[in-house]
């Protein structure tokens, strides 16, 4: 048997699309643990789809479902230019733990990398791994992310931890330089999951 084409989507905030992207974040209960101490509330759909960093706006905030045929398996969570104008963060990619281990993550990664290449704009990505949730390093890590260094203090609910951050470099990428006027900002909590 063949397995289904991973596809990402660009979601619109739908009400089916909001459904099914909650269902995803419920059926992810080792990484709601993890990251915040408890399985995932009702509105973090919502909350994640809407959330932006100080300074950005809608027009940079990507929300994807990762598809496998015409059933949402994932999720992603992308902003353009954060925490500076040539850098893309990718605050969640995260796979239904009952499609992990199926390669759906790396699938769906490649995509959003092509994504970002395609701006033109961004020549890194960057992610925070909180500690709790380390296990998840090596996936990052074979996608050719490396630590950057900062470590960050990462505190939701009863999780006390920290945020290691990761950057790639994309190598061939035409990154144009932002006018004057564009504020810089630093990583917020970034709670990142693997595939």
């Amino acid at each position: 048997m063949t397995q289904d084409v991973v596809t990402i989507r660009l979601l619109h905030g739908e009400p089916v699309e909001m459904r099914e992207f909650q269902r995803v974040l419920e059926e992810a209960p080792t990484y709601a643990h993890r990251i915040t101490g408890v399985p995932a509330g009702r509105a973090d759909a919502q909350s994640t789809y809407t959330v932006l960093p100080q300074g950005k706006s809608y027009d940079d905030k990507f929300v994807f479902g990762i598809y496998r045929a015409d059933e949402m398996v994932g999720c992603v969570d992308l902003i353009r230019g954060y925490p500076d104008f040539a850098t893309a963060l990718l605050g969640l990619l995260l796979v239904s733990e009952k499609r992990q281990r199926q390669g759906i993550g790396r699938s769906a990664y490649v995509l959003i990398e092509q994504f970002i290449r395609d701006w033109r704009t961004c020549d890194r990505i960057r992610i925070g791994v909180v500690r709790t949730n380390e296990a998840v390093l090596p996936f990052w890590t074979h996608l050719g992310f490396g630590p950057t260094g900062e470590v960050k203090p990462y505190r939701y609910g009863s999780v006390v931890s920290e945020t290691v951050v990761l950057e790639k470099r994309l190598s061939n990428s035409a990154c144009s330089r932002p006018p004057a006027s564009v504020a810089c900002g630093s990583l917020g909590a970034s709670r990142l999951g693997g595939g």
